[in-house]
C-alpha cells in the first residue's frame, strides 16, 4: 500500500471512524451494491476488513474496474472534490466491515484542524498516480506484463496466507479480466501459461502468487522481451 494512503487510513481510524455520524455497515454478500453509478455522492468510505471494487459499465454491459480496494484503503473520495453524483459504482467483492464518512463531517473536522488536508491533498494525489499507472498499463503493456503486475501489487496488498509463503488474490478470472481491461478469453489463456511456468497457481475464485520475486522477474523479463525488435 502507498504510504500516503497508510497515513490517510491512520487519519480515519483516529479522528473520524468514532465520530457521530459515521455509520459503520457489513455487507454479508458478494457482490452487494455499496453505491451505483449515478446515485448521491455524499460520503466516502474506509474499508477496514474485506475487499471492495469500484468499476464502470458500458451500454454493452461490459465492465472496468477501476480500483480493488483492501483493507485500509478509501473510496468514494471524488465527494471532496465536488462530485455531487457518482461517477462510477462499487460493490463488495469479499464480506467485511466499512465505514460510510459523511463528506459534511469530514469538512467540518478539517475546519477545526486545517493541518488535515495536507494527509488528504497527498492521499488524493497518490491517487491520481494509481489511475495513471493503470492508464499507462492499458496503452503501453501487454497483458501478461498487465496481469504480473497486479499479481504483484494485490499479493503486496493482501499478505501472505497464514502458516505459508503463498499469497491468496480473492479474484476471479472475469474480475482480473476486468481490472487489467482485457477480454476473459486472453486473460484465461495467459493465466494458465503463467500456471505451466510455475509463476502463479489457479484456485477457485483465486488465484496464488508462490513468490513475489518470482512474479517481479516474470515481469521484468517480459518487459525487457516486449522491447526486442
Amino acid at each position: 500500500m502507498d504510504s500516503q494512503l497508510t497515513a490517510f487510513a491512520a487519519l480515519v481510524r483516529g479522528e473520524l471512524a468514532h465520530q457521530d455520524g459515521v455509520s459503520r455497515f457489513s455487507p454479508n454478500r458478494r457482490f452487494a451494491t455499496v453505491y451505483s453509478e449515478g446515485s448521491p455522492a455524499d460520503s466516502v468510505f474506509f474499508v477496514e476488513s474485506g475487499l471492495v471494487k469500484t468499476y464502470k459499465r458500458g451500454d454493452d454491459s461490459k465492465e472496468i474496474i477501476l480500483q480493488i480496494v483492501a483493507p485500509g484503503e478509501v473510496f468514494g473520495e471524488q465527494t471532496l472534490s465536488g462530485e455531487q453524483n457518482r461517477s462510477s459504482a462499487a460493490e463488495v467483492l469479499q464480506e467485511g466491515i466499512i465505514l460510510a464518512i459523511p463528506r459534511e463531517l469530514l469538512l467540518r473536522v478539517c475546519e477545526r484542524r486545517p493541518e488535515l488536508w495536507r494527509e488528504i491533498s497527498a492521499f488524493l494525489a497518490a491517487h491520481k498516480r494509481e489511475l495513471e499507472k493503470k492508464i499507462e498499463l492499458l496503452c503501453l503493456r501487454d497483458v501478461k506484463y498487465r496481469i504480473l503486475y497486479y499479481m504483484a501489487e494485490l499479493a503486496r496488498a493482501f499478505g501472505a496466507k497464514a502458516g505459508t509463503t503463498e499469497y491468496s488474490i480473492p479474484l476471479s478470472q472475469g474480475e482480473l479480466a476486468s481490472l487489467i481491461g482485457a477480454t476473459r478469453e486472453t486473460t484465461s489463456t495467459t493465466l494458465n501459461t503463467l500456471a505451466r511456468e510455475g509463476v502463479i497457481k489457479l484456485g477457485r475464485r483465486q488465484l496464488i502468487v508462490p513468490s513475489i520475486e518470482g512474479v517481479l522477474a516474470a515481469a521484468n523479463h517480459q518487459s525487457q522481451a516486449a522491447k526486442v525488435p
